[in-house]
């Protein structure tokens, strides 16, 4: 009876996904928000011990509607007054919205200042991004919400399909450690 109840519970802790080999899922994220647009990058990695299967990076930007302010808002950061001169209205430390550094991904997407924040131009950069990564395979684009104040998209890199030339080409890691270490680095906080 005692080996019974003993096999019964191995056998419960294997299936339930106890012990080695268990996937584990590790999050990374940055927000930033600007006069009129929050941008929100995910990065959801599972991993077995130290070795990365998938990652899901999902982009979530909300942009404010203006309708009920007194004054527009001014979005390129250039006022022109009634003489015919311009005022820079932006501080000169333009507040990077999207494409934090350190993912060919984020690159391409990325380098968006305060004089670039609204949702259309935001989709024809991940539009890009969808147009030069669809045909690797393991590289898919899933989820996305496309409305007049919200475009999200989620990309997924599937570890088991993907070579090591695009890994290396989207500049990721099979190594959890290393992804972890360059997120970190880059301002995202991460937690299993």
């Amino acid at each position: 009876m005692k080996k019974f109840i003993i096999l019964s519970i191995v056998s419960i802790l294997l299936l339930t996904g106890c012990g080695e080999n268990m996937t584990e899922t590790m999050s990374c994220t940055h927000e930033n928000e600007t006069d009129n647009l929050t941008a929100k990058i995910k990065y959801d990695i599972d991993y077995q011990d130290k070795t990365v299967k998938k990652v899901r990076i999902t982009y979530d930007y909300v942009q404010k509607n203006n309708d009920n302010d007194s004054e527009p808002k001014n979005t390129d950061g250039i006022d022109t007054g009634t003489d015919g001169t311009t005022e820079d209205t932006q501080p000169d430390d333009d507040g990077i919205i999207d494409g934090i550094v350190g993912s060919a991904i984020d690159q391409i997407v990325g380098d968006v200042t305060d004089t670039i924040i609204d949702i259309a131009g935001l989709k024809d950069r991940h539009s890009t991004v969808q147009n030069n990564y669809n045909n690797i395979n393991g590289f898919s684009v899933q989820n996305t919400t496309d409305t007049d104040n919200n475009y999200k998209v989620t990309y997924v890199i599937d570890y088991d399909v993907i070579s090591d030339d695009d890994l290396k080409t989207l500049n990721l890691s099979r190594d959890i450690d290393v992804l972890r270490d360059n997120y970190i680095s880059q301002g995202f906080s991460c937690s299993k």
